[in-house]
């Protein structure tokens, strides 16, 4: 009649140190959980200071580019993890509990069968040579909180049962949480890779325009210092021709005071004017190619201005 309450007191020893293990299985993969979500503030500082640095960038640069869409990905990628990894560590605890209370229960079970099991086996040495032997009133009674065998048996099931599936969940648990970090890593590596190569490509394309303008800026200098050869050349043209205009125009003017019937329109009469005239549309000519050679040149000025602008930024 003592065996069944050995036989109980085994296996809630057993299912207590299963659940005990249990228990700090758990609680190790929640402390993981716990460290990656920790792990998360690093590469989310880093994607909000990269937005905050690239957010002053001016005029034309300011642009919402690739750079920015997976920086604003990476960050809506990590706050996806942790929220992850925080439902994990909540389930985690929750599960912590729920072992901790029926490695509880089997704890004061298992305690009780001990105790019963010393009374059992007390009353099992007893022989009519005993000496704490004797008559007691009423020994048999049934005490108002006695149990069935059936209660007690289910009682003691429904212990190791409760372990047992709070055991296989924890497994259960485990296993997701495993995976969960598993996947969370891998997926912020994904993302990471994508910035990097976004800004590896961005930073070539700003290296090409950047290439390009640098090259424009230096044809246009060079266009710039031609065409100021080009006016200081039609500069002194101008000038060169402003003496032989000023002698034709002395002669011409000298030869109208000649005397009576000499004031003749002779040949040299004619050739002075045809000078003049020849001299005066060359003076314009160069002077139109000179004015059009400054508009050039304010247009290239203008010019190489944008470009030194867009340079500089």
């Amino acid at each position: 009649p003592f065996r069944p309450c050995g036989r109980k007191a085994v296996v809630s020893t057993q299912s207590t140190g299963d659940t005990d293990v249990e228990i700090a299985l758990l609680t190790n993969h929640k402390e993981r959980a716990e460290t990656a979500l920790q792990n998360m503030n690093n590469p989310f500082e880093v994607a909000q200071e990269n937005l905050a640095t690239r957010s002053i960038r001016v005029a034309i640069d300011l642009v919402e580019d690739e750079v920015s869409q997976e920086l604003n990905k990476e960050v809506e990628v990590i706050n996806g993890i942790k929220d992850k990894l925080k439902q994990k560590v909540n389930e985690a605890f929750q599960q912590v509990c729920a072992l901790q209370d029926a490695y509880n229960a089997m704890c004061d079970d298992l305690a009780d069968k001990m105790h019963c099991l010393d009374v059992d086996q007390q009353c099992h040495s007893l022989t009519n040579q005993s000496a704490n032997i004797g008559f007691h009133q009423n020994s048999s009674r049934i005490a108002k909180d006695i149990v069935m065998p059936d209660a007690w048996d289910s009682h003691s099931n429904y212990n190791t049962q409760r372990a047992n599936s709070e055991i296989r969940a924890s497994t259960a648990l485990r296993e997701v949480i495993n995976n969960t970090i598993e996947q969370t890593a891998n997926d912020l590596e994904a993302q990471r890779l994508r910035t990097e190569y976004a800004f590896r490509k961005r930073i070539h394309e700003v290296q090409m325009a950047k290439d390009e303008l640098e090259w424009q800026q230096s044809n246009t200098k060079r266009e710039i210092d031609v065409l100021m050869d080009d006016i200081r050349g039609l500069k002194q043209a101008i000038t060169d021709k402003n003496k032989p205009l000023e002698v034709a125009e002395t002669r011409s003017e000298n030869r109208t005071y000649r005397p009576r019937v000499e004031l003749c329109r002779d040949v040299p009469h004619d050739g002075l004017i045809n000078e003049k005239n020849e001299l005066q549309k060359t003076v314009s000519s160069l002077v139109d190619k000179h004015n059009t050679a400054e508009d050039a040149l304010n247009q290239l000025k203008q010019t190489l201005n944008r470009i030194e602008e867009d340079i500089a930024v």
